[in-house]
């Protein structure tokens, strides 16, 4: 699902070389060390099948991924996703939050309230790199996680 998502959702803003690139990365041990070191929400259909999954990095403050199943994209998962990330964070005392969102990705996160600081340049392990945008956001704390 993670590599459909990649080649279907980001082909307009990486050519076809990136892409190969960025999914050639994609082992069971990047999936094994993210469930060790950080926490990963998986969203299922009624039927189980995989709609989507996000990261979040709590030590560096910062979403890691948010991927949607491409047969699933405008459906909302995402923003299900997103939702339950940033409660995670602010149930871990993160007040503010960073993603280095992938080209296609920037409107999404514009629209949650994101704001654009930089084009970055992030490194695959392979020695490849894709453009980014790193993109922060101040998360309001409400009175219960005050006390």
């Amino acid at each position: 699902m993670h590599i459909a998502s990649i080649k279907k959702l980001c082909c307009n803003h990486y050519t076809h070389e990136q892409l190969n690139a960025w999914t050639s990365v994609l082992t069971p041990s990047v999936y094994d060390q993210a469930l060790k070191e950080k926490v990963v929400l998986v969203a299922y259909d009624s039927q189980q099948d995989l709609m989507g999954f996000g990261i979040l990095d709590i030590e560096n403050s910062e979403i890691s991924a948010i991927y949607i199943n491409p047969d699933a994209a405008g459906t909302g998962i995402g923003t299900k996703l997103l939702n339950e990330l940033e409660i995670t964070a602010r149930n871990s005392k993160i007040s503010k939050i960073t993603v280095h969102s992938t080209l296609n990705a920037k409107g999404f996160y514009l629209k949650y309230g994101y704001i654009d600081q930089e084009l970055t340049l992030h490194s695959l392990p392979n020695g490849s790199k894709l453009e980014c945008v790193r993109m922060i956001k101040e998360l309001s704390v409400n009175a219960k996680q005050r006390h």
